[in-house]
Formats: C-alpha cells, structure tokens, sequence
C-alpha cells in the first residue's frame, strides 16, 4: 500500500515540476555583478494571482465542462468527452447513440422532431402515429408493411391483401390470404370457394334471409308487424286471423260467412239490435239495455207518466187518459172542465180566478166588481156599450180606430200620452229625442232595431255578427272589422298581427309571439333557439344544437373552442387566432410562445425555459453564461467577442493582434515587461523612480514586497487588504471598504443595496431591486400588494387574506363578497349589483321581475308557478295538465273546441241535426257505412279492408277470385274441375306425363319433354339425330344416340328444337325451382329451398331456362378467369427470373469504394456505399 502511495506522490511532484522551469540571469546591481536562477512557469503554463509560484497549464481553447489538465489538452469532466475526440477541443457532452437527435447533457438526448428516444439503445427510433401495426416504422410517419400487406395510403395502416376477392362475397380480408364474413355473415356451408351468407337471427320463416336481420318473404306471404313472415289473405280477413295463404280463421265466439269474413255469434239473439262481439249486442238507435235486453227508451223527463213506452219516444196512455198534442197523457172529462181544467178522470178543478157554483160549474170573480159592465172572466170586466176595459180594469170611453199611445178623452175624441205628438193623420207617434240610427221609434226614447242590429247599453243600435267579432268589431250585419294589431283571415276571423312575424314560434296577440317547444323570448321579442347548458363561443341555431362563432370548431364534447391558424407552439389558444403561452413562455412580436430566461441570454438564446443556447463563436460557461470563445486564447486580455480579443488594462494591441505591455513615457535603455513595469537592457539597471513598488519595497530585481495590510496581486501589484472582504463594494485601504453604485454603508460597516423610493410591504435585496414580505407578492408596477388565497372575487385584497368588497357587495358569513339587490329577488337570486337570476322554472319579464315558466305555454289558460297552468273561464284542467274547453252535454264521436262547441272526430262529420256521423270515403257499394273507413257489408259480401265490400264464395276459391257470391273464376293456368274446383292445366293434356305447375310436364320413364309441343313423345321417336356430338349437351353419343348418366334424363330444349340436354333429376320434384345437381334443387332466385325442394312460387317459366343460360355463362367466366390467372402466374416468374439476372452484375466493393471516395464506414453502414 504504502509502496503505491509513494509512486503517485512521485509522480505527483514530477508533474508539478515540470510546470516550473528555471531561467539563468545576469544582473548588475550598485556595481556588482549578480547571477542566479529565477523560477518561473514553463511554455505553456501561465501562472496564478499569488505569491507563491503556482503554474496552471494554458489551453488556446476553453475546455467547458473540463479542466486543462495539459498544455492544449482538456480532461472533460464525467459525461463530457472532447469534441470530435481530439483533446484539445473543448468537451462537450456525450450521450450513448442519439442519432437522429441532438445531445444536451451527459445522457440526455433529444430527439428531432417525428423520432423518438429508445431507452435500452440510446438511439432515436421514428415514430408513426397509427404505430406501423403489421409493420415498421423506417422514417416519420412512414410506415413499411411486413409480407402479405400493403399500404393504404390515405390512413398509414398495412392491411393484409387476400389473392380471393372478400369484399365480393360479404367479407372482408382479416390476414394475409385468409377472409373472414362480416359481421352478420356466415360462411356458407358446402362451399368450395370462399363465400358468405346473411344470418337471420330468429330464422325466416315462411321467407328467404337476403342481408342480415333481413328476410324477403316468399310468396303469397308479407312482413307483420313484428318483421315476421306472414300469410297474404287477399281481401284480408274480418274477425279472423290469415293462417295460411288465403286461408282465414275465425276468432272464438265468430263464425264464417264467407272465406275471408266470419260474424259475431250472440246465443240469446239481439231484439232491437246488432251482434257486433261474441255475446255482445249493441242496441239500434232509441233503445237502451234493461235487464240486458234492448228496451225502447222514451225521453219525455218523466218516462210516460199516465202510460207507457211503446216504441222510441212514443207513449200509450192508461185507461181515462188520452194522448196531447205534446204526446203527453192528460185525464179525460167529458163535456169539458169550462173555465177549468180536468185533473183525473171525469173530475175537474176550477182555474185560479174562478169558483165552483151551485150547478157545479165555474164562474169567473171579479175582485171589486164591474162599474158600468159585468165579470166576464177573473178580475175581468165587460163593459157596457161605448165604454171598453181598460188596464185597471175600469170601463172607459171608446174611441172608434182606438187612441194608440193616447188615451180617450170623450167617446171618439183622443188625447196623446206623454212623449207621442199627434200626426197628420190623427194618430199619436212616439217621439225619441235624438232619433233612431239603424232603427225606428217604438215608444217616448226607445228605439228598436232593424233588422241584424241590437240594442246596446247606451240604447244605440249597432250591428250583429253572428258567431261574434273575437279581437275586433262589427260594422254591419255580419261583417267585421278587425281591432288595431288584427287582420281579417281567410275564415273571416280576427286573427293578431305580429310585425316581422313570429319564426320558431307563433303570434297569441299585436306584437307579441309565443314560442314553439325549444325555444325562448330574447329581449328583442324573438323566439330563438334554447340550448341547456348554453352555447359558450358559440350560438344556439336550433333546440340543443350549437353553432360555433367566427373563428371557433366543435370539439368532440360538442363544446366551442378557438381555433388559431398554425397551432400555438409551446402554449393553447384561448380566442380566435389568440394564443396563450404555457409557463416558461411569453408571447414575441410576431405572436409566437417564446421560452423565457430569467436575466436574458447575452451572445445566446433562449431554448426551453431557463435554458439558453449560445451563438456560433461562444460557449457556456460555468455560470451559465455565454462567454466568446477566441482561438489562441487572449493572452494579457480578454476576449470580448469570437475571435477579437480586448487588452487588459495596461496592455495595447501590436500588428500582430496580441496584448503587449504599456509603460507610459516608455522605457529608455530597457524594455517594457507589464504595465508601467520596464526591465533594463544588459548593463542597465532600474533606479527607484517609475516601476518601483508602490505600497511595497523592492526585495530583489523586479520583485517586490507589500506593505503591511497589502498583498501582491495577479499584475504584481500591491493593493490593500480588508478582513473579511468587502462584499458589494471594494478595499481602499488596509480594512477599509468603498461601496459599489447603488450601495451604501450601514452602522455595521457593511453595503447595503439602496432602492429609491424604498420597499413598501419588503425589503431591498439589490440596486432598486425589492423582495416582499410573507402575504405579499411583486405586482407589475414593482410594488408589493398583498395576497390574498382564494383571490378577492368582487373585491379587492387590503391586507395578507383579508378583502374588502367592491361597491355593490356585501360580505357574507363566508366571508365572501356577495352582490346586493335592493328589493330582493323574489323567487330568483341576486348575481351582480341590482341584477337578479331567476330560479329554475322562471324567467325574467319586461318588469324585472321573475315570472313561471311552464314549458309548452299554457294555451286557453296562464301559467301560476313552475310548468303549473290554470284554465281561463269555460276550460277545464286535464289528466295531461292542458286546458280543454268544456262542452255541456259532450261531444259524440267528436271532441270539444271551444267552450260548447264540437268538432268531429276523424273520419266523422257534422250532419243537418247537429251530431257527428261517420264517414266512408267512396261510399260503401254493397254495404253501409256503420263506422269511419268501416262498411257494414250486404248478405253474401265480407269485408275485404274496412271500406270494400267483396263476394263471398263458402267453399272457397282455390287458386282463383270470387267474382259474385258463390260464383268463382279461375286463374290463367288452371281451369274449373267438374266439381266447380280450379285444377291445374296444361294445355298438351301431359299425355304420357303429370301436370306439376300451368304448362309444365313431368314425362314418365322412357318419355323425353318436348319445348315446341308442350307434350312428353317417346325417345325412341325424339332421340336419333343427324349430329349427336353437336347437339347432345352433358351426355354421350353412343350410335348417334344421346345417352344420359345416372340420375340423369334426357330433355329437348324448348327454344332449339334440336338440341337435347342431360338434366339431373331430383326426387322429390323441385317446387318453383329447377333441379341443378342429382338430388340438389336450386330455386330461381339463385337462393336454396328451405326444406331442400320447396322454393318459393316463380310465375314466369321462363326464369328456368335464363338461370340456366346465367349458370352457364357463370362456369364460362370462371374458366376466362383461370386461364388469365395461370398467364399472370408464368409471366411474374419470368420477369423475376431476369430482374435477378440483371441485378446480378452488381457489386458491394465497400473496400474500393471507401479509397475512391475517401469515406470509411463501419461495418454496419457499409451498406449506404453502393456502385
């Protein structure tokens, strides 16, 4: 150990001295002659500011990040190496890989834009914003796609390519060569190439699954209204359920009239009315259910008193009662009740005014009796000739012609009343001061009125209109004006007048709109659009649907927000094209989010936050600092910028741009060695004037010794020394200091920065620089305010958490400030000074005042509280919690409009008697209308739909119509049996063959189908052709003979008579389809039957032969495709052949290629050199 020790020390003191070098010198000092060695650094060493000889190596380049360890040689501080490893450039930092980026600090790499750092490696790796699935990501966003996919250019993704075309058969390309369905799909069974077919979850009954979830019905059957297959029932079904094509069924408690219609059954019958429902009757107009039968209903109020109801509104009197004109019965009495009235039979009972006599009859009293006459009837007199009764009862003078509106002074002789003036023709006429407009004078100031006039409350005549002027007046009999803000409509009513109109809503009064649902009143009377939750940077267009502002997008929380032009570097926008800068950023002239450096970057710039980057010609120093970087070094000064140095002072710059000493009045007989410092030629010595030792005295030639409370600085000077330093300032004298600029002496003796103004609420910590005091904080203005947390909202901060409210605010217990409305806000809150917010459910009206809501309005009434309406007169309130009108007595088959007023129901209208009837469009032909749409149907008809009244056949029309009851016709390819039924019908009778559908034949065994005849001939007869091989399609000629396989049958085509085709045969037949393969049927639609022969019903024959001729031109196809796909195959292996051939004659000579071009590769990227 101690053996090691001794090795470095040596090695140690070898290096030290070998900084240090001694230079012989001669020197004539007083006379004698002196020589000696004077130590001082070697070449390349320069030495420190202090007395002892202390030598540090001198690098031309600054190390940064390192020391100089030798002459022009840096040892880099860990993590650090030298640039371009040379070691005497400056260190810089190193990280691990880092290609494609650019290296920071030790081990932190950053990458260039689109890459991105691998950790394990080091390197930077690209990145691809999809991620490169079945790929790799070689450059930015580029993806290169492994074997088997390709790239989709418009989405950046590898998607696997299939030889097979998916997409054609409802599928889609899951991996390299291999398909998958879609969804919905299923890959369909028994199929040689890939292909897949729709799934129908619950199954297609009665139908085909054409795409998913999707059946086509088969026919005769159509979808329900659950999507099902359903049977067709033409005519359809009444009171009964199609269970099969043309097949109904009755419901229970119904039975058949006809195929398609089936009646209500009642047991017990209904006298007086209809069966309508299984055991239920409805009685005929008149009559009402009594112990459940129809009894006729008399609607007199008493229900025939004195009798009975016979019929409808038609009484029978008891015995001793007869019927009146008022068809009520009334007792009888005969010979009369005279002056009396018979009150049961064979009595009667005197009218008021009259009494029973002696001989039982009834004799009139007169109250007072009768001066000048005689009682004639109760209270009244007859009077005797000239005299007549008047209203008193009184007999009075008669004048002949009578005294109208006057009064018989003497017989013959009138006097007028008051208010009647005598006429020209001696009568007395009423007289109504002021006259009669739009009426006459009846009597003294009473007019009546002509005819469509009445009389008002200020005895004027105006005009009637019938049915009212509602917002208006009427003018003339029948005719209306309109009030002011009214207009005339095309119903001849008065309806409001908005001006602008009333858009999303419509006009309730002059001027004023009322809103449809979703939108709301602005201040300026319109109806807009409400969206909940608003529209903030945006506007509402229509309920709960947002547009953006100028300048805004929707992002995906259907929220607005700004959008700037170009992105926001290094912040977020806040506004249209406004952008706010992260923290560490400020915004520059030209917009853009700057990072910011504290204190700035001189000779640099400013990165990251903090962070500062030198400009070309500087490098960072150890305070973060740009400093100038000078090749060579500046040797007795100090470089100020790259490459240009500045001289210390006492040193100027010679020609050859180096700091050479300056001593002032220059040095006779010597030369100059530092700042006024000379030193003498040989045989010249200095004498005590200029370059002596000030503050010092000369110990030796050119060295000095300070004085007490002095030391030697780095010019060699001395310069006074104060304990402890003299911080914010400079030592003057031996422990005296002088404060900088901006500082000042305090008691303690110590400098102190000074701020003009001084520090409220802190304290100084540099030249005109405060700190603030704990709950205070330096706003823009340089001052300290304090701070208060939470902030102040609606006020001010006064003091560390304490605030004081605005005007307009009060604090709360909360201690918040609070807005304060005078007045309060009822049923709303206060949210700024004097403005109020209306709770939930109300809204603010033109009185600033809070009124209810209620969504909907509140028609025919007005709204009291939250969605909470009450009715105007003449409406009620609902289930539903609308206003409806109310009409006495109801309304049947119709509804209420307007207070006791009807309208009628759909399919209804008013007759000349005031009620709704029902209404069949067309008419009911064959029937009546017993309800709207609804005939009721003749005997031998049924419904076929509510309007149509159809024939009716009992047995049925099987494969045909019924065109009068019990009469049936036949559909083309069927013709009527002997026993009335419709049968199938070919027209060559099949002979030697069955008929299975109209015109088509099954031949028997050893019978071929002939297309021209219609008719099955024998093969013997039909199959020796002149050219066999030209015309015997999937057979084989044996002796000019086509012979068919197994399972095989020969058929002549219809079309060309001389062609003869194999075809399979399938057993059982195929239904409405064609036999493809032994055994296999295929239905026209190209679909397979369900049951594997029963296909779905096709009219038309001649789809059988064009399925064919598709088939066949199928299998054509797909030979046409094979053969161009084996061309394709052989001409892609020759093209590879020669592409090899041709590529090769190329060399990777990476060894000639690097001396051609000078440049030397690893091993690894010898790759990048190619011929």
């Amino acid at each position: 150990m101690w053996i090691c020790k001794l090795v470095i020390y040596s090695l140690l003191t070898g290096f030290v001295a070998a900084q240090i070098c001694e230079v012989p010198y001669n020197r004539h000092f007083h006379g004698k002659h002196i020589q000696g060695k004077l130590k001082q650094c070697c070449r390349g060493y320069r030495k420190l500011g202090t007395t002892k000889l202390n030598c540090v190596p001198i690098c031309k380049n600054a190390c940064s990040n390192g020391k100089c360890t030798k002459p022009n040689e840096c040892t880099c501080n860990v993590g650090y190496v030298n640039l371009n490893r040379i070691k005497s450039n400056r260190c810089v930092s190193y990280c691990k890989g880092c290609n494609h980026g650019e290296c920071l600090a030790p081990g932190r790499c950053v990458c260039n834009g689109g890459y991105q750092l691998d950790s394990k490696t080091g390197n930077c790796v690209p990145q691809c914003a999809g991620g490169c699935p079945n790929g790799t990501c070689t450059s930015p966003n580029r993806c290169s796609c492994n074997k088997g996919y390709t790239l989709n250019a418009t989405t950046q993704v590898c998607q696997p390519t299939c030889e097979d075309n998916c997409q054609r058969f409802n599928g889609f390309c899951a991996a390299p060569n291999r398909c998958d369905c879609n969804s919905g799909y299923v890959l369909k069974p028994n199929s040689k190439t890939f292909a897949c077919q729709p799934v129908c979850k619950n199954g297609c009954k009665n139908g085909v699954c054409r795409a998913p979830e999707v059946c086509e019905c088969n026919k005769f059957f159509q979808k329900d209204a659950d999507k099902n297959c359903s049977p067709i029932c033409e005519g359809g079904c009444v009171n009964a359920k199609c269970t099969k094509p043309d097949v109904c069924e009755c419901r229970p408690g119904y039975t058949p009239i006809s195929p398609n219609v089936c009646l209500a059954v009642c047991p017990s019958g209904c006298k007086n009315g209809d069966c309508v429902a299984p055991d239920v009757c409805s009685c005929h107009p008149g009559h009402s259910k009594l112990d459940g039968v129809c009894s006729p209903v008399c609607e007199d109020g008493c229900g025939c008193e004195n009798g009975f109801c016979i019929s409808p509104d038609k009484c029978s009197c008891n015995e001793g009662y007869e019927m009146d004109i008022e068809n009520k019965c009334t007792p009888i009495c005969k010979g009369g009740c005279e002056n009396g009235f018979c009150i049961s039979p064979e009595k009667c009972s005197c009218n008021e005014g009259y009494e029973m006599n002696n001989g039982n009859k009834c004799t009139p009293i007169c109250k007072g009796g009768c001066e000048n006459g005689f009682c004639i009837s109760p209270d009244k007199c007859s009077c005797n000739e000239g005299y007549e009764m008047d209203i008193e009862k009184k007999c009075t003078p008669i004048c002949k012609g009578g005294c109208e509106n006057g009064f018989c002074i003497s017989p013959d002789k009138c006097s007028c009343n008051k208010g009647y003036e005598m006429d020209i023709e001696n009568k007395c006429l009423p007289v109504c001061e002021g006259g009669c407009e739009n009426g006459f004078c009846i009597s003294p100031d009473k007019c009546s009125c002509n005819e469509g006039y009445q009389m008002d409350i200020e005895n004027k005549c105006i005009p009637v209109c019938e049915g009212g002027c509602e917002n208006g007046f009427c003018i003339s009999p029948d005719k209306c004006s309109c009030n002011e803000g009214y207009e005339m409509n095309n119903g001849n009513k008065c309806t409001p007048i908005c001006k602008g109109g009333c858009e999303n809503g419509f006009c309730i009064s002059p001027d004023k709109c009322l809103c449809n649902e979703g939108y709301e009143m602005d201040i300026e009377n319109k109806c807009t659009p409400n969206c909940k939750g608003g529209c903030e940077n945006g506007f509402c267009i229509s309920p709960d649907k947002c547009s953006c502002n100028e300048g805004y997008q929707m992002d995906i929380e259907n929220k607005c927000i700004p959008v700037c032009e170009g992105g926001c570097e290094n912040g977020f926008c806040i506004s249209p094209d406004k952008c706010s800068c992260n923290e560490g950023y400020e915004m520059d002239i030209e917009k853009k989010c700057t990072p910011i450096c504290k204190g700035g970057c001189e000779n640099g710039f400013c990165i990251s936050p903090d962070k500062c980057s030198c400009n070309k010609g500087y490098e960072m120093d150890i305070e973060n600092k740009c400093i100038p970087v000078c090749e060579g070094g500046c040797e007795n000064g100090f470089c100020i910028s790259p490459d240009k140095c500045s001289c210390n002072e006492g040193y100027q710059m010679d020609i050859e741009n180096k700091c050479i000493p300056v001593c002032e009045g220059g040095c006779e007989n010597g030369f100059c060695i530092s700042p006024d410092k000379c030193s003498c030629n040989e045989g010249y010595e200095m004498n005590n004037g200029k370059g002596g030792c000030e503050n010092g005295f000369c110990i030796s030639p050119d060295k000095c010794l300070c004085n007490e409370g002095y030391e030697m600085d780095i010019e060699n000077k001395c310069t006074p020394n104060c304990k402890g330093g003299c911080e914010n300032g400079f030592c003057i004298s031996p422990d005296k200091c002088s404060c900088n600029e901006g500082y000042q002496m305090d008691i303690e003796n110590k400098c102190i920065p000074v701020c003009e103004g001084g520090c409220e609420n802190g304290f100084c910590i540099s030249p005109d620089k405060c700190s603030c005091n704990e709950g205070y904080e330096m706003n823009t203005g340089d001052k300290c305010t304090p701070i208060c947390k939470g902030g102040c909202e609606n006020g001010f901060c006064i003091s560390p958490d304490k605030c004081s409210c605005n005007e307009g605010y009060e604090m709360d217990i909360e201690n918040k400030c609070i807005p304060v409305c005078e007045g309060g806000c009822e049923n709303g809150f206060c949210i700024s000074p004097d403005k109020c917010s209306c709770n939930e459910g109300y809204e603010m009206n033109n009185g600033n005042k809070c009124t209810p809501i209620c969504k909907g309005g509140c028609e025919n009434g007005f709204c009291i509280s939250p969605d909470k309406c009450s009715c105007n007169e003449g409406y009620e309130m609902d289930i539903e919690n609308k206003c409806i009108p109310v009409c006495e007595g109801g309304c049947e088959n119709g509804f209420c409009i307007s207070p006791d007023k009807c309208s009628c129901n759909e399919g209804y209208e008013m007759d000349i008697e005031n009620k709704c009837i029902p209404v069949c469009e067309g008419g009911c032909e064959n029937g009546l209308c017993s309800a709207p749409g609804i005939c009721s149907c003749n005997e031998g008809y049924a419904h076929a739909g509510n309007e149509t009244c159809i024939p009716t056949c009992k047995k049925g029309c099987q494969n045909g119509l019924c065109k009068l009851p019990g009469q049936c016709q036949c559909l083309d390819g069927f013709k009527k049996s002997v026993d009335g039924n419709c049968e199938l019908h070919c027209p060559s009778s099949c002979r030697n063959g069955k008929c299975i559908s109209p015109g088509i034949c099954k031949c028997d065994d050893g019978f071929i189908f002939d297309g021209q005849t219609g008719s099955c001939l024998p093969e013997n007869e039909k199959l020796v052709d002149t050219d066999c091989h030209q015309s015997c399609q999937n057979g084989t000629c044996l002796d000019g003979i086509c012979t068919c396989e197994d399972n095989y049958k020969l058929h002549r085509d219809r079309i060309d008579n001389r062609r003869l085709s194999c075809l399979p045969i399938c057993e059982p037949e195929c239904i409405n389809g064609y036999c493809e393969a032994p055994g296999i049927c295929a239905c026209f639609d190209g679909e397979s039957p369900s049951d594997g022969y029963h296909c779905p019903s096709w009219d038309s024959s001649e789809a059988l032969e064009s399925s064919k001729y598709k088939k066949k031109q199928i299998k054509h196809l797909k030979w046409i495709f094979v053969t161009i796909a084996v061309v394709a195959l052989v001409l892609a292996i020759v093209i590879a052949m020669l592409m090899m051939h041709i590529f090769k004659k190329h060399s990777y000579r990476v060894d000639e290629n690097e001396k051609k071009f000078g440049v030397y590769f690893s091993a690894k990227m010898a790759d990048i050199i190619r011929a």
